[in-house]
């Protein structure tokens, strides 16, 4: 009996030991795998009342779809009146992964949206631990009954597409005279004339030229800013003449890397999408290796081009902000790549070239 007792005493000690060794490992995934909500509504714990429907069936956040535990919510104001936590990746065109959720009105108390409010959408990106105002909204307007107009209103229901991204502000110095441009950023209004309005402002503008010969510019017969080029392209480098010194402020969206830029037979005006310096030779050298490439200038006319067989670069960097002129003597394209092997050069200052005329002369630029 003894010998029983303290047998079953062991036994017992042994499975309160696993029992105690599962909770805790249980408690651990349970910790793992639960994450606090980070956007709590107004009308929390509440059914609320007066809804309105919201189904978002894509949300890009800096170019890549929300995931797990990632959040949308929709605000009325400062006030959170609707809100939804991932537990999938939503797959545009897979209904399964799309996040539904409702909004609730205010019932006098402040406990939800006001209607006719404008509906602002926001996300949490829970791997960077980060709230962001969502940047762009599209409303699908399959159905008529959808609301497309983006204000809270009871009863209704909206089908959105959401994009969020980070703010990016580029100041471009410029000089008195002309200038070679580009951006690492796409303006949410690429207008050249809103893009250009502060230079305008400042009556520092002369004009703008693309690779094609279109302008922006004053005319004095119209009395007025024409702009032949349209919208600022994250692919093109442009020439800017100004009458003083100035600096161009830029603010938007990242352009993604890598970007293929198109690049048609003889003088291209290209960008350099970059936030960092990078050895000319190495951006171009792909050209280079399918013997397309002529010549590349920037705008102080220094080159890189093959003398008695060897190819100098006289540019040194490539620089973020900066346009360059190249030629190549077929159709290519140069791709501009998110990682290149670090290579910046330091170069004693080279002897300037004088073919800038020559080069806007072929190029139909000049008269």
């Amino acid at each position: 009996m003894k010998r029983f007792y303290k047998t079953t005493k062991k036994t017992i000690r042994h499975f309160s030991l696993l029992v105690l060794i599962s909770m805790s490992g249980y408690a651990a995934a349970y910790a793992q795998v639960i994450v606090p909500n980070h956007f709590t509504t107004v009308w929390q714990g509440e059914n609320g009342q007066n809804h309105m429907n919201f189904m978002v069936v894509s949300a890009i956040l800096e170019d890549l779809s929300l995931g797990a535990n990632d959040e949308i919510a929709v605000f009325s104001g400062l006030s959170c009146v609707g809100a939804k936590k991932l537990t999938q990746t939503i797959v545009s065109g897979n209904s399964s992964t799309y996040v539904i959720f409702a909004a609730s009105a205010d019932d006098g108390t402040k406990n939800g949206f006001i209607v006719n409010d404008t509906i602002i959408f926001k996300i949490w990106d829970s791997k960077n631990q980060r709230e962001m105002l969502a940047k762009a909204i599209k409303y699908r307007n399959d159905i008529s009954s959808w609301l497309t107009n983006g204000r809270f209103t009871v009863g209704a229901t909206a089908i959105v597409e959401i994009v969020s991204y980070t703010d990016y502000t580029q100041s471009i110095p410029l000089l008195k005279g002309a200038n070679l441009f580009s951006t690492y950023v796409i303006p949410a209004n690429p207008n050249v004339g809103d893009v250009m309005k502060p230079q305008i402002d400042q009556k520092a503008l002369i004009n703008i030229l693309d690779e094609a010969g279109l302008s922006f510019e004053y005319l004095a017969s119209t009395a007025s800013w024409v702009n032949k080029i349209g919208s600022v392209s994250k692919t093109e480098g442009y020439s800017i003449s100004l009458n003083l010194n100035s600096t161009l402020n830029l603010t938007g969206k990242l352009v993604a890397l890598p970007l293929d830029i198109p690049l048609k037979l003889g003088w291209n005006f290209i960008s350099f999408p970059r936030m960092e310096l990078v050895n000319a030779m190495t951006v171009i050298q792909p050209l280079i290796d399918q013997k397309k490439l002529v010549k590349v200038q920037d705008e102080k006319g220094y080159a890189i081009e093959k003398i008695k067989g060897k190819w100098i670069n006289n540019i040194g960097n490539f620089v973020p902000g900066k346009g360059y002129k190249i030629n190549v003597n077929a159709t290519a394209v140069l791709t501009i790549q998110k990682i290149y092997v670090k290579s910046v050069v330091s170069l004693a200052q080279p002897e300037k070239t004088e073919y800038s005329f020559q080069i806007m002369k072929e190029m139909g630029l000049t008269t």
